[in-house]
């Protein structure tokens, strides 16, 4: 049937429900829902959860509890049909008794191929697609989405806090945080919703990060936590490192040169590490072949937290989908502090990595900015 206003109206709602979870939930696209019943208006709402979490329709549902059967969602995408990281969302809009879906845009993963849309009418509930109104909206966000199905390699993003003057140190091997505290608790967050966390072999040794998720109660929805990765190309990394020693709580990814010493390997096995050796170009680790080989090993969303070489790796490799920076009131200055990104650079200006999307936000006295990196490698 064709959309009337009320439905264009609440169609809206759910698209801009959807744009909240951007740079959350890639490489899953960004979805949004309105749960709405006769006189009883909206009765529920929500969007999807950072990456591993529940899915706008089931956040939605939680909300509206039993107040969402005979009632009609409107959902920017279409319902997934096929399980997941998470339940099949078609599936559970049934089982609350939905009594009609009105959808943005039809889901292009081939995976789905229409299955959820399906299921819906089969268990003889009404589904109305936008059709053109309001499709291009829905469709945008979609983009992204589109651009990583079938892709080899995980969605990485590139995460560093920084001083006013753009340094994430004071020194190279200068200890100490540069954010506060609320900006911290937010990067764990990222952490826990991420499959593993990455640093080149230099971070690894001077700072010798955990590289953990420390919220109070742990990784939320019941994850685990993440695995923790090192680049590291001659396979340097201390068997008295953090990441050593707790391979057992967290496992420890280490991405080596295929020439690395096989005593170190057997050593780091044997300390309980994963050492996946790749190809190496120009004395460095081939970072595509690298993401080629954590994507096999079932990493999807990869956070990148540094050092400034690795950062500068990825960027000119053009394997960066995303940059999550926080800006600190801080200036460290000196001839010695450390840039956020270091490396050859871009070659030119033409190919420079430019941000779109870029939203800025306040956390404590931080600035918190997040964009979508435009050159990004598609395979």
């Amino acid at each position: 049937m064709a959309l009337d206003d009320h439905d264009v109206r609440l169609l809206r709602r759910a698209i801009a429900l959807a744009r909240k979870a951007r740079f959350d939930v890639e490489p899953n696209p960004p979805v949004g829902c309105v749960l709405v019943r006769g006189d009883d208006g909206a009765v529920g709402e929500g969007w999807t959860a950072p990456w591993g979490g529940p899915h706008a329709e089931v956040v939605a549902l939680r909300v509206a509890g039993e107040r969402a059967r005979g009632a009609t969602a409107y959902v920017s995408l279409g319902p997934c049909g096929v399980e997941g990281k998470t339940p099949p969302c078609a599936a559970a809009l049934i089982k609350a008794g939905v009594a009609r879906v009105v959808v943005g845009a039809g889901d292009p993963n081939p995976a789905e191929a229409g299955a959820g849309l399906a299921s819906l009418r089969a268990a003889g509930v009404v589904v109305d697609l936008a059709e053109g109104v309001l499709q291009r909206e829905a469709d945008e966000l979609l983009d992204r989405f589109r651009r990583s199905l079938g892709r080899r390699r995980p969605w990485v993003v590139l995460k560093w806090a920084m001083s006013l003057d753009g340094r994430i140190a004071a020194a190279r091997g200068a200890g100490g945080p540069i954010s506060g505290p609320k900006a911290r608790r937010l990067v764990h967050g990222w952490r826990a919703h991420s499959d593993a966390v990455a640093v080149g072999i230099e971070t690894a040794r001077i700072d010798d990060p955990s590289l953990t998720c420390r919220l109070a109660d742990g990784p939320p929805h019941g994850r685990p936590q993440p695995r923790r990765v090192v680049f590291d190309s001659a396979l340097r990394l201390p068997l008295d490192a953090a990441m050593v020693r707790t391979a057992a709580e967290a496992p420890t990814l280490v991405v080596c040169g295929e020439e690395a010493p096989q005593p170190r390997r057997v050593a780091l096995e044997s300390a309980g590490c994963t050492v996946l050796p790749v190809p190496v170009a120009d004395g460095r680790i081939d970072l595509g072949a690298a993401l080629d080989t954590l994507r096999v090993h079932g990493v999807r969303r990869l956070l990148v937290e540094g050092g400034a070489r690795i950062h500068g790796a990825f960027l000119k490799a053009g394997l960066a989908d995303q940059i999550s920076a926080i800006v600190a009131p801080r200036i460290l200055g000196g001839a010695h502090a450390v840039p956020a990104v270091e490396g050859s650079g871009i070659d030119t200006a033409d190919a420079m990595r430019e941000l779109e999307e870029v939203m800025w936000r306040r956390v404590g006295d931080d600035l918190l900015m997040r964009g979508y990196v435009t050159s990004s490698v598609g395979a």
